[in-house]
């Protein structure tokens, strides 16, 4: 087996999935007919019995925080600097600005992996 060839295939195929889910994630956002309905929280149960307690809106920044966080800052050393609870605190962040978080995200992931 060659260690190498399959770190590189693994490292692909990570980036392809993230990629993948981002472009999902933009066209989840971008959905939204009312900016205001991305910052509720539904209320509903999961299957363990726990409530959601995040909106669309803040899962969004948390995931873009992450993938910035660990790929972007810690290997690509991008100097990012994650703000962890503002990515829950933050409220009414307008969609474009969203998408553009999606869209640099995307961008690292591309560059770093």
């Amino acid at each position: 087996m060659d260690i190498k060839n399959t770190g590189l295939k693994m490292i692909n195929t990570l980036s392809d999935l993230f990629l993948r889910d981002l472009e999902k994630l933009k066209t989840e956002i971008s959905s939204f007919r009312d900016e205001k309905n991305l910052w509720k929280i539904s209320g509903d149960t999961h299957l363990d019995g726990g409530q959601v307690k995040n909106s669309s809106g803040n899962l969004c920044l948390h995931l873009c925080g992450n993938l910035q966080h660990f790929i972007g800052a810690i290997l690509g050393n991008s100097g990012y600097i994650r703000n962890r609870d503002a990515e829950f605190s933050q409220k009414n962040v307008p969609i474009r600005e969203l998408v553009a978080e999606i869209e640099l995200t995307s961008k690292v992931v591309k560059q770093t992996l």
